[in-house]
């Protein structure tokens, strides 16, 4: 068995819209005082620096405008939309809180929050902000692609191709989501459907690797390894220094016994990317597939260095010492592995001791 690197799912947008607030506070106060207008205006500056990539005086200019107006929802709101931006995550979570707290039916504010809770791997909270960002604007198609990866996230595949269908009905031309349709099909073994979104997704973004590399991963999965070998290659001419790519190659190479492309492919992964337990697993596994017992051993105890829980590596790794004669290291792998995976351990358990447990029962049928 081999072992892929993961389908790569589009990242989380990270898109804010800059909100002037004049308006805003027109609307609610029509004389403003002077404390609103100043803050009125330090917003409206803030959101000029913004937009010229200077995020650090937009945010001066937004909490002067806090200090003299709390109550300004738009300054709480673009200064979490800054926050996001430079990827501060737990600080633009505050501000679109305190945003909401102000004007609680406010659907950007529930997106974004939606966002950076994505960003921070809360998906149950990604899940409630984004809901109710939907409820108040059903066919934002952003917060319906941001809503899907949240359920992805949690393995809730089903859920995550309802919202992303929806948001490719509604942004037919968004490669992203067509490409995380795709991966989500594909975690429901809908080959089918996977390689239709997958392939809507190159014709849209023809210079993605990422979208080549999955592509090639769902050809692998529905017993295509020609076109998987394809699709991993264009992956590659893209992206000649992809890892993952080049681990997914060789793996596609192995199942067609092409063995020397094979570890050629996974020789230039760990040599790209040295801690990439996978590609060290499958050399291993090629190798032995080769004969060329040492080497293997060397590539899975590699790949046990890096990721010492790899239950797969440690029962090859034993197999090859039962193999060898050498039922003592091989008893030894057992050990491990009986901790991480005890089912395939007591499998192993019974290849270890395979003779002598049919000598036992041969001779119990003796008269």
């Amino acid at each position: 068995m081999f072992n892929r690197e993961k389908l790569v799912l589009a990242v989380a947008t990270l898109l804010c819209v800059f909100s002037s607030s004049t308006a805003a506070f027109a609307a609610t106060e029509p004389r403003m005082d002077e404390s609103a207008a100043e803050a009125a205006s330090l917003n409206n500056m803030a959101v000029t620096s913004a937009k010229d990539n200077k995020y650090d005086e937009a945010i001066d200019l937004l909490k002067r405008a806090i200090a003299l107006r709390p109550d300004q929802y738009m300054a709480h709101y673009n200064l979490g939309c800054i926050f996001q931006v430079k990827k501060n995550f737990d600080l633009s979570i505050e501000a679109f809180k305190e945003t909401l707290r102000l004007k609680p039916e406010f659907a950007d504010a529930y997106h974004h929050l939606g966002v950076s809770y994505n960003e921070t791997k809360r998906y149950a909270d990604a899940i409630e902000s984004l809901t109710r960002a939907l409820r108040l604007t059903p066919d934002n198609a952003d917060s319906l692609y941001e809503l899907g990866f949240a359920y992805y996230m949690l393995g809730r595949d089903e859920d995550a191709v309802n919202e992303f269908k929806q948001a490719t009905r509604l942004k037919p031309d968004s490669s992203a989501a067509y490409n995380s349709l795709g991966v989500s099909y594909c975690h429901l073994h809908q080959f089918k459907e996977a390689i239709e979104s997958l392939e809507r997704a190159a014709h849209l973004a023809p210079d993605s690797a990422d979208v080549y590399n999955n592509l090639g991963s769902v050809y692998v999965d529905d017993g295509r390894p020609k076109e998987a070998i394809s699709a991993f290659t264009q992956a590659l001419r893209l992206k000649p220094d992809y890892p993952a790519a080049l681990n997914n190659l060789g793996m596609a190479y192995a199942s067609i016994e092409d063995y020397d492309r094979a570890i050629e492919s996974l020789q230039q992964a760990t040599r790209l990317k040295p801690d990439l337990a996978e590609a060290q697993y499958n050399l291993g596994f090629v190798f032995s597939k080769k004969g060329r017992a040492k080497l293997a051993i060397k590539s899975y105890e590699q790949a046990l260095l890096l990721k010492p829980d790899f239950a797969e590596a440690h029962n090859n790794l034993a197999i090859i010492y039962v193999q060898q004669g050498d039922r003592a290291r091989a008893l030894e792998q057992y050990t491990l592995l009986k901790a991480i995976d005890y089912e395939l351990a007591q499998k192993l358990f019974v290849m270890i001791f395979k003779d002598k447990i049919l000598t036992v029962g041969s001779r119990s049928g003796t008269p």
